[in-house]
């Protein structure tokens, strides 16, 4: 497991480092297409303001309206293919940010949630892990459909009152808080949803096999 863990790590440094090589490319290209949008933009404003303080005759208007029009036509163009440049460089930074994201943390957290599964069981007696596994099997004996909140409540507030007095201190009592709070979020008389008793039944289920012996 150990080793699995150390390879993907592996994997995740090798891939931010490429990432980072590519963020530093991109940047150097989108740098260098600013500028040149810039420099387009001076130059039109330049070119048209010297087009405007020429002389206009009666035939030459005509041409230079043209080629007026043939400029700004042109440099629009360029100005579009750059801008297009630019989003697409955008949105290829955007998915290798996203393939580190969500391909390799994905898997650490595997690694890392697996692990440590095993910790209530080293850390408590047997028997008082025993009574603490009886004690969440409690909590789920309220958990039926049409429980009421209230009721679901003061199974919660009870069974951490048995667990303070024999571990006081033992992670378990997060959890009960956690899960009192999903619960006050109805009213004391309002049944809790089918969804939620189901959530509640696969968290506390998942507790008491960590405190159940092997």
């Amino acid at each position: 497991m150990a080793e699995q863990f150390l390879n993907r790590l592996s994997q995740i440094e090798s891939s931010i480092a490429s990432l980072g090589k590519t963020l530093e490319r991109m940047i150097t290209i989108l740098t260098a297409v600013t500028e040149i949008k810039s420099e387009i933009k001076l130059a039109k404003g330049e070119i048209l303001e010297a087009i405007g303080k020429q002389p206009r005759g009666t035939s030459a208007g005509g041409s230079t309206d043209e080629g007026v029009r043939v400029l700004k036509a042109e440099i629009q163009r360029i100005e579009a293919s750059l801008t297009e440049a630019i989003e697409t460089l955008r949105q290829e930074i955007s998915q290798s940010i996203q393939g580190i994201q969500i391909a390799a943390p994905a898997s650490v957290s595997e690694s890392v949630v697996a692990a440590p599964s095993v910790g209530p069981a080293a850390r408590v007696p047997a028997d008082k892990a025993m009574q603490v596994a009886e004690i969440l099997q409690g909590i789920i004996g309220s958990l039926k459909m049409g429980c009421l909140a209230g009721d679901v409540i003061e199974a919660l507030a009870d069974a951490k009152s048995s667990v303070m007095k024999m571990l006081p201190s033992d992670p378990i009592m997060v959890k009960i808080d956690r899960w009192s709070g999903m619960v006050a979020t109805y009213p004391k008389r309002n049944e809790l949803q089918a969804k939620d008793i189901l959530k509640l039944k696969q968290e506390i289920k998942a507790e008491i096999a960590r405190y159940q012996p092997a």
